[in-house]
């Protein structure tokens, strides 16, 4: 059961790497497009954005399971764990502001809330990739 789990876990960091990748390479490719061009391509933002938070719920869910299932709990895990954990409270700080932001840009009409996007969705990624590397660490 614990090895699905962990095949779960994986999927969701897939889910989430996938989308904030994907996203990240088309925003950059649409600051080069003609603004027509480029509304097409930043349209895909959202479902991206949705894509990357599946995966972090899936990630969320089968780590709390993990935990328990295979670490009896949070006292037996590694000190390291709690350093990927602060990235992991990090990462899931700035995929709410995205979707907050993605929000408040179809309720107001106003693309210029998107300029918030460029400081999150790099925070988003670092905040992963460290996760990932101390998660690596802390489990090896």
């Amino acid at each position: 059961m614990n090895a699905f789990l962990l095949f779960l876990h994986f999927f969701g960091l897939m889910l989430g790497a996938a989308g904030g990748l994907a996203n990240g390479i088309l925003m950059r490719r649409a600051a080069t497009m003609s603004p027509e061009e480029a509304k097409t391509i930043r349209g895909l933002g959202p479902m991206l954005a949705n894509v990357s938070a599946i995966g972090l719920a899936l990630l969320w869910v089968t780590g709390v399971i993990l935990v328990w299932s295979k670490y009896g709990g949070l006292g037996n895990l590694p000190s390291l764990f709690w350093v990927k954990f602060v990235f992991v409270v990090l990462l899931t700080l700035a995929s709410g502001g995205i979707h907050m932001t993605y929000a408040q840009i179809r309720r107001t009409k106003n693309p210029a809330l998107a300029s918030r996007l460029a400081m999150l969705g790099p925070v988003a990624g670092i905040s992963s990739t460290l996760a990932v590397l101390f998660a690596a660490f802390a489990f090896n």
